[in-house]
């Protein structure tokens, strides 16, 4: 028992740290309309990250921690830019802002993204018993190998689909991502998703659709009586709003959270590759 005390101190110092964050975070974007209140978001969705990793005893550390933010900053310009085709959601309070702070203040938020989904994957998998189940074997016989070529050109195809019909085919948008980058992550001779599920591996995929659906629900909870906050515009599937999103638009949230762990995954084997070019022979 008195050795297990260090251990509780110090999860409840984490606790306390991340309510720090959390908190005034919470209250700034729900009760003002300041200036400043994207970084208040930044600061709940920083606490709420430290938080599930604190959950889950798993914090990557910081360097960690800045290389997905780094990485969530790209992603999300990349589905805004795929928005302003699709037209499906819009941000109330953006005319506040000039264009180059509406970047600045866009870019520290958008940086939050990945970080949460990756810290939701820790927690749920830990309190599912982990991701013991096994994955699926790394495809290294041929690189580009034929269903690896067959999900990308998928995902290609899907993202042409949402671009020239976009009231039909939106919901491609959060789909094609995920079969570019599982196929990437088969060439590169990782793990695919899309082959553990066609295997019956269900466990890896299923945790991180848990974590996509816990952060969306997270994200649109504390969205709906914030500002700024995004609104949306959805064709034919506009019904049932749960907070401002119609229900069915949660299922976005669940091939969006297996491309973010795709994505890190394909920057973690590069990030491999160069480290063993750059060591000493």
């Amino acid at each position: 028992m008195i050795a297990q005390a260090p251990h509780r101190w110090m999860f409840g110092a984490k606790l306390a740290a991340c309510f720090l964050l959390i908190v005034p975070g919470w209250v700034a974007i729900w009760t003002t309309t300041g200036y400043l209140n994207p970084l208040a978001f930044t600061l709940l969705w920083t606490g709420a990250a430290l938080l599930m990793w604190s959950s889950a005893d798993n914090y990557p550390g910081v360097r960690r921690h800045i290389m997905l933010a780094a990485v969530s900053i790209p992603l999300w310009w990349y589905f805004e830019a795929i928005n302003e085709r699709t037209a499906n959601w819009q941000y109330m309070g953006r005319d506040r802002y000039d264009d180059f702070d509406y970047a600045v203040f866009a870019s520290i938020s958008f940086a939050t993204v990945v970080p949460a989904l990756a810290a939701a994957t820790a927690m749920i998998g830990r309190f599912t018993n982990g991701l013991s189940e096994r994955v699926s074997s790394p495809d290294r016989r041929h690189g580009f190998s034929g269903f690896a070529i067959l999900l990308i050109g998928s995902g290609i195809v899907c993202n042409a689909a949402t671009l020239m019909a976009p009231s039909i085919f939106y919901p491609l948008v959060w789909i094609s991502p995920f079969l570019l980058f599982d196929g990437l992550v088969i060439a590169a001779g990782g793990h695919s998703l899309v082959m553990e599920l066609s295997k019956g591996i269900w466990r890896r995929a299923a945790v991180i659709a848990g974590a996509g659906l816990l952060c969306g629900g997270l994200w649109e909870f504390w969205n709906f009586w914030a500002f700024p906050k995004w609104t949306y515009d959805i064709p034919l599937l506009d019904f049932v709003p749960v907070f401002e999103l119609p229900i069915l638009g949660y299922g976005g949230y669940i091939p969006f959270a297996w491309s973010v762990v795709q994505l890190v995954a394909l920057v973690d084997i590069a990030a491999g590759k160069i480290h063993h070019r750059m060591l000493p022979l």
